[in-house]
């Protein structure tokens, strides 16, 4: 029986602070920390993944511009933000 051929790894070695700061960063980005530290390492910077909260604000912002809502309202609200 043939002997998997390990990868390579790299270690190196960070404050319990770094640590914790790190594993939130690619938690936010929706990786681990080998997902992270992988790419990140050649160069590739991840965005963060939005909160489904984020989704469901903008869902209620845009339910704000349909009907019940009178034209003159959404022609304010258009102006607000023009």
């Amino acid at each position: 029986m043939a002997k998997k051929k390990e990868s390579p790894r790299i270690a190196f070695r960070l404050t319990e602070r770094e640590k914790k700061q790190v594993l939130g960063i690619a938690s936010r980005c929706g990786f681990t920390l080998s997902e992270y530290l992988r790419p990140r390492a050649l160069g590739f910077e991840p965005k963060a993944v939005q909160p489904d909260a984020y989704f469901v604000l903008c869902e209620k912002l845009d339910q704000l511009t349909e009907p019940p809502f009178s034209q003159a309202v959404n022609d304010a609200a258009i102006k607000l933000i023009s």
